[in-house]
């Protein structure tokens, strides 16, 4: 016999009969229910703690969010003075750009002047290397000459050294011609000497002591 519902409502003190297969049903259906009502309670903290975990996370982004939103004013304030700034530079670009068009001729000028002082330049270094060839040549040549220059220069002492003897006998004829003198200006009464002496020394070209001598013997 199963259950009746609307008898249990109408006399629920009363007593009615009751399969034990009915009753075993019902304890499974039970057992069942309270098995689903442990799993509602389980997913129910779960839920629970997802929500306030949920909860937590949302109210760690309205957080974020907040200082997002600082991030941002500040990124704007900061975007406004770069825009000021570009502003303030663009005016600044106007106002040199004619002194950087002038660098910029400047520039260019010189960079042609240095391109002509390079040529230049280059001309120069082939022009001295030039002169060193001819000054190696040179230097070459007096090399070649030095011992020419080693004979003349003993040449040269050696005509020195006969010109001192020269000059030595030179001085010692002026000397003897003096001697001479003397001795003619106290003969003047005697032209026969003077005569002789004339002729030795027109035929000689010098006149010794003995030679002088000799002539004044020969007239005493």
């Amino acid at each position: 016999m199963s259950i009746n519902w609307e008898r249990a409502e109408l006399a629920p003190d009363k007593a009615q009969k009751i399969e034990g297969r009915v009753l075993l049903d019902l304890r499974a259906k039970i057992n069942e229910l309270e098995r689903e009502l442990l799993k509602l309670k389980e997913d129910f903290k779960k839920t629970r703690e997802e929500l306030k975990e949920t909860q937590n996370k949302l109210t760690g982004r309205e957080k974020s969010l907040v200082k997002i939103s600082e991030k941002f004013s500040s990124a704007k304030k900061n975007l406004d003075n770069v825009s000021e700034n570009k502003l303030n530079t663009d005016i600044e670009l106007t106002r040199i750009k004619p002194k950087l068009e002038e660098l910029e001729s400047n520039l260019k000028e010189a960079n042609s002047t240095i391109t002509k002082l390079e040529s230049e330049l280059k001309f120069t270094s082939e022009k001295n290397s030039e002169m060193e060839q001819s000054i190696k040549f040179k230097d070459k040549q007096i090399e070649n000459n030095k011992e020419d220059l080693v004979n003349r220069k003993k040449e040269i002492d050696k005509l020195n050294e006969n010109i001192k003897m020269n000059q030595m006998e030179t001085e010692e004829f002026i000397k003897k011609i003096n001697s001479l003198e003397s001795k003619l200006n106290e003969a003047e009464s005697s032209p026969k000497i003077l005569e002789s002496i004339r002729d030795l020394m027109v035929h000689k070209g010098f006149i010794t002591d003995r030679e002088i001598e000799k002539i004044l013997s020969e007239f005493e």
